[in-house]
């Protein structure tokens, strides 16, 4: 509990930072836009499939039957499907945001570290961007079958709902962990597994944060600036957990 606390504290300490640096803030101006757009895709996709689910599921039974379960199926399926679109919605803003993170994450270890940062080489940057973004959609399939996961779940009344709405809370936790901290470690030019090697080394850390960016997600308008003020706090969480930086004054 104590290091899922930090890993929520680093979330904050990213905040201060970038309140403390404001020129930082324009990096994350792309990545609102992205998740402004991607969440109204979300939005309109839940609207979009939800009717047809719905007069599916009922279409069946009898017409005094149809009034009533229709209001339980919406329910039902509205919040299988809106947990389900979290998931895929979060995995979706790491495959965009994730280059405008890692020239954030870059800029904010200069000024904790005070070390210049390599000069700008466009295919450096090339590589690691598309390197993070196959990294990204191999994490977009597994989100797809979270997806169906949860939405099956949740059909069950009740115990189903509140089983599903723990279960997408904690993969978008682990997929905004991953999101935030890969502003890192892409820089590294990690392999994939050796970034999820690390992610569990600092299981409860990392995993605080990404709750604490997944709960933003949740919050309308705030959710245009989760991703960038956790890719944030992860670089100065990473450099304390690598001795590169300064504790939580930073």
């Amino acid at each position: 509990m104590t290091e899922l606390g930090r890993g929520l504290g680093d979330l904050g300490r990213g905040f201060r930072f970038l309140n403390a640096h404001p020129g930082l803030w324009g990096w994350i101006v792309a990545p609102a836009l992205v998740t402004l757009v991607l969440l109204a895709g979300a939005i309109a996709g839940v609207v979009w499939l939800a009717r047809p689910l719905v007069e599916g599921a009922t279409g069946w039974m009898p017409g005094f039957l149809q009034g009533a379960a229709s209001w339980v199926m919406w329910i039902l399926v509205v919040t299988g499907l809106g947990l389900g679109a979290l998931l895929v919605f979060v995995a979706m803003v790491g495959v965009v945001a994730g280059p405008f993170c890692e020239l954030l994450s870059e800029a904010v270890e200069e000024r904790a570290t005070g070390r210049p940062a390599p000069p700008f080489a466009l295919g450096v940057f090339l590589r690691g961007a598309a390197l993070g973004v196959a990294h990204a959609l191999r994490r977009l399939v597994g989100s797809l079958f979270g997806l169906v996961l949860v939405l099956a779940i949740g059909m069950v009344p009740v115990v189903g709902t509140i089983a599903a709405a723990v279960l997408a809370g904690w993969l978008a936790a682990r997929a905004s962990a991953y999101d935030c901290y890969d502003a890192v470690l892409a820089r590294r030019e990690l392999a994939y597994p050796d970034k999820l090697a690390y992610l569990a080394r600092y299981r409860g850390r990392t995993f605080g944060l990404g709750a604490g960016v997944a709960g933003m997600l949740l919050i309308p308008g705030v959710n245009l600036l989760a991703v960038g003020v956790g890719a944030a706090g992860a670089t100065l969480a990473a450099l304390e957990l690598d001795g590169g930086a300064p504790g939580p004054g930073a």
